[in-house]
């Protein structure tokens, strides 16, 4: 069959490898000028022009998905586990919050209250039903079980700055995942997480040469323009002002642009993936002289900082690795329309610097060296009551045309590694007879 793939990023690229290790024909059609999506990298300069991802990245040890095709593309002595160390900032106060002890010594909560929180965390590590979370929300599920000191200081914050005005419409579900995940990551008293030595440049440059050695061809900066349907059956596409024909599509990008794409979608179809809205991402990254605070990922606790975390990469991957310097991502999520999504990147650092200085009061603005920012429109999925029944899936309502994209993954939350499965998985439903290697440790 002659495939055509639109979006070169994890998802897209995982089905193509896929799909012409099966002996099929496949092109991939990418509207930026890279390839990666949303863990493509850039080169940062003062650190001596190292790559670094425009979006924090790492891996969790049940990442199995990532960690297989890793494993088939040779590369598994360049994925690191590193200690990772979380922590919190509230009410003035870095708190280091990784490990029992840390747990046990978190003084901004009750001491009783702190092990009902490490018990609440074994037992949803433990629970493997999840369905029955579909039918609550994250906040009221915390509200009645986790008490209204641990909701206060620690969850209602980061549901908020995850998900704004969202952040009581999100299923227990979308919660549960995250801490089974973590759990089931979690090996011995420290958190290991994987990064490549390389980035995920690495990978992503691995997955593009094998795609291309197995004859896969890739169109940069080539939008998708128009999705061509006759009697509801996939024929081909407008890309690049050429009319191609295919006998399969697979659509890794938004869906909310395969919507734009295909004008003739069932109203119904098109209603339903309407009203699933998306919080869009903003990551400022700061090349610094001086460390902030010695914690890899620093979540703020405070409503009134505008921005969710401070996640210090070199406190996490080697500094060696970057010349020396100091790495640092200031994560949001925002609502399209927030004042800050499109502020500038200069006027965006004034607006952070003063909340920055809450955290560490000697930071000042001489620190930073270099800063980048990157913004994504479709970056994180709202996923409400009931999303199992209301989600999109991989087979649209085009005979012959298939979604590869994080509004699938569920219950679990978007990552490289649900990427990869996401290509897995379309590529198996295309042709039933592709094989997908099983990962073991």
């Amino acid at each position: 069959m002659r495939i055509a793939v639109i979006g070169a990023g994890v998802a897209g690229m995982t089905s193509a490898y896929r799909l012409l290790d099966a002996g099929h024909e496949v092109d991939l059609y990418e509207a930026a000028d890279y390839t990666g999506g949303l863990a493509a990298g850039f080169e940062v300069k003062a650190a001596g022009n190292a790559r670094l991802e425009k979006y924090y990245h790492h891996l969790f040890l049940t990442d199995h998905s990532i960690r297989g095709l890793v494993e088939e593309l040779g590369i598994t002595p360049d994925l690191q586990w590193l200690v990772s160390q979380m922590g919190f900032f509230h009410e003035g106060t870095v708190y280091p919050f990784g490990t029992a002890g840390q747990l046990l010594s978190f003084k901004p909560i009750p001491f009783l209250d702190r092990i009902r929180f490490g018990l609440q965390a074994l037992y949803l590590g433990r629970v493997e039903d999840w369905g029955k979370y579909e039918k609550v929300t994250a906040y009221a599920w915390l509200k009645k079980n986790a008490g209204p000191h641990i909701l206060k200081v620690v969850w209602e914050p980061l549901l908020r700055s995850k998900f704004g005005p969202y952040f009581d419409k999100v299923a227990m579900a979308w919660f549960w995942a995250r801490v089974h995940v973590r759990a089931k990551s979690r090996k011995g008293p420290v958190e290991r997480l994987g990064y490549f030595k390389g980035g995920f440049h690495l990978f992503i440059g691995k997955l593009e040469a094998a795609v291309k050695a197995k004859g896969g061809k890739f169109y940069m900066n080539t939008p998708l323009e128009k999705v061509l349907v006759e009697n509801g059956v996939f024929l081909g596409l407008e890309a690049g002002g050429k009319k191609m024909m295919y006998d399969r599509l697979v659509f890794a990008a938004a869906t909310p642009l395969f919507l734009k794409a295909c004008p003739d979608l069932p109203k119904e179809y098109v209603d339903r993936v309407n009203s699933l809205p998306f919080m869009a991402a903003q990551c400022l990254t700061l090349v610094l002289k001086k460390s902030v605070t010695p914690i890899y990922w620093l979540n703020i606790s405070d409503m009134d900082i505008p921005f969710l975390a401070l996640i210090e990469h070199t406190n996490f991957a080697p500094r060696e690795w970057y010349g020396g310097k100091h790495l640092m991502y200031i994560g949001n999520y925002l609502e399209p329309n927030h004042k800050l999504f499109n502020l500038p990147k200069d006027e965006l650092l004034k607006v952070f610097i003063p909340h920055i200085q809450k955290v560490n009061p000697e930071f000042d603005a001489s620190w930073v060296e270099e800063s980048y920012l990157f913004r994504d429109r479709w970056a994180q999925p709202i996923v409400p009551l009931h999303y199992s029944a209301v989600k999109p899936t991989y087979e649209t309502p085009i005979q012959n045309a298939y979604l590869a994209n994080m509004s699938l993954v569920y219950p679990e939350d978007r990552g490289t590694n649900f990427a990869v499965d996401v290509g897995n998985k379309v590529a198996s439903l295309i042709d039933p007879k592709v094989k997908i290697p099983v990962f073991k440790e």
